[in-house]
């Protein structure tokens, strides 16, 4: 591990006998790589940028039907000659046909390793989300405790799980006596406010407030928390 990489390690925590483990630093060789991959493809290939959206949909694709007819063509002329095209090159129709093989074989595999690296992505961030959750449960058992300090730190993260609505639109009846059943059997945190002024020589006004905050993250860590105790 270079220099570089063991400073940044110990800035995020990490033990020296983490230091020594050879996947430190992994990811970090693995992009480098995969950047200079990316610059050797379009080098030796002729590719400068990628295609937009309508440029994709004017070509055709290698499917299975549109490769085995690619496939079944290139037989066919090979086999008889007689029955070429006119101005018509096979030796370049074949060189091309098995550049397609080649490519498809690359990205067969790309797609491989990038199921790979999104699942692993889903695991770890799994693992970071529920440590997220730990910090978040207990900021706001402090919180409510009334330790000093804990009420800000928890109100930063507290937000994370508010609905976002349009500040002119007044929820639901629906979505009022869900939340008023949250709050009830304390599922959810937050308040209510419902005021209503009665129609006298002018029309009424009614001001509807719900601001419960709750998520399906929420969830799950209430009912483990509640589960833990």
């Amino acid at each position: 591990m270079t220099e570089k990489q063991t400073e940044s390690a110990a800035q995020k925590g990490v033990s020296q006998a983490d230091i020594s483990d050879p996947r430190i630093g992994l990811f970090d060789s693995l992009i480098t790589e995969t950047e200079t991959l990316i610059g050797y493809f379009m080098d030796g290939k002729d590719v400068d940028t990628t295609l937009t959206g309508t440029e994709r949909r004017r070509l055709f694709g290698a499917g299975v039907r549109n490769y085995g007819f690619i496939e079944k063509s290139l037989d066919i002329v090979e086999e008889n000659p007689d029955f070429v095209p006119p101005n018509f090159s096979i030796e370049k129709f074949a060189a091309s046909y098995h550049t397609l093989e080649e490519a498809r074989q690359l990205s067969w595999v790309i797609q491989q390793f990038l199921q790979l690296v999104n699942d692993y992505v889903l695991v770890t961030s799994d693992q970071c989300y529920r440590d997220a959750l730990r910090v978040y449960g207990n900021l706001r058992e402090q919180s409510r405790a009334r330790v000093a300090r804990a009420t800000p730190l928890f109100e930063s993260l507290l937000i994370f799980f508010r609905r976002r609505r349009h500040p002119e639109q007044e929820p639901t009846e629906k979505e009022l006596e869900r939340d008023f059943r949250r709050l009830l059997h304390r599922t959810a945190e937050g308040k209510i406010i419902i005021e209503n002024e009665m129609p006298h020589l002018v029309a009424g006004e009614r001001k509807v407030v719900d601001d419960v905050h709750k998520g399906h993250a929420a969830v799950k860590e209430t009912i483990e928390a509640e589960g833990d105790s």
